[in-house]
């Protein structure tokens, strides 16, 4: 299983907290999560909201980043927001993969 990280953004006009219907389907994307990922083998390890911006980072754990992608998708975030999706790795990993590397500078 391989870990990414989702980043959301939308305008302030779009926003749950200010756009009635924006609002609604947000309740509706939330609703339909759980099912959706045990469908397609994806697990939510953690959520947060950058307060007080229209941001959002969601990390999960799934078998591909396109797995992701289609949560995103038919969960209905992309209706109202934008995003990007980053497969991630602790430091310590990161730094692992670098040990081979011959320095350039």
């Amino acid at each position: 299983m391989n870990r990414y990280l989702a980043e959301l953004f939308h305008d302030p006009g779009i926003s749950p907290a200010a756009n009635a219907a924006a609002r609604q389907r947000a309740r509706e994307t939330h609703e339909v999560l759980p099912k959706l990922m045990a469908e397609l083998g994806v697990s939510l390890v953690a959520e947060y909201h950058l307060d007080p911006e229209h941001r959002a980072l969601l990390v999960f754990d799934a078998p591909s980043i396109e797995a992701v992608r289609d949560v995103l998708v038919r969960s209905g975030f992309m209706q109202y927001c934008d995003g990007r999706i980053y497969p991630v790795s602790t430091l310590k990993e990161a730094l692992e993969r670098t040990k081979d590397l011959k320095p350039i500078v």
